[in-house]
């Protein structure tokens, strides 16, 4: 069965995946009385649905799946930034020349 997550729901699936579906789904159940954006509650209620219509074992792998897209997405862009300030430290400031080590005379 094809589900089609928005971001959001997405993003939701990612904070409250945990290892099966049942506790995942509990998890949002648990949020939801406390929700008072009603915006929120939809996007949260709407992620409850559609997890709960995708039969088991291919929920947990659909949970799995996304909550490593989403740890994969956030490395790499950590790797990126990380790089770009590299790069940006490297033009703003050249590395002084290396001092040779001393060595002793015998």
């Amino acid at each position: 069965m094809k589900m089609d997550f928005s971001k959001d729901e997405l993003a939701m699936v990612y904070q409250y995946a945990a290892g099966t579906k049942e506790e995942t789904l509990a998890g949002l159940k648990e949020i939801v009385p406390v929700i008072r954006d009603r915006q929120t509650r939809e996007i949260v209620e709407n992620t409850i649905r559609k997890l709960d219509a995708i039969p088991e074992p291919e929920c947990r792998r659909f949970i799995a799946d996304t909550k490593q897209r989403f740890i994969q997405k956030r490395d790499n862009s950590i790797r990126r930034r990380l790089a770009e300030a590299k790069a940006q430290a490297r033009a703003e400031k050249p590395h002084p020349k290396r001092k040779q080590p001393d060595r002793e005379r015998s």
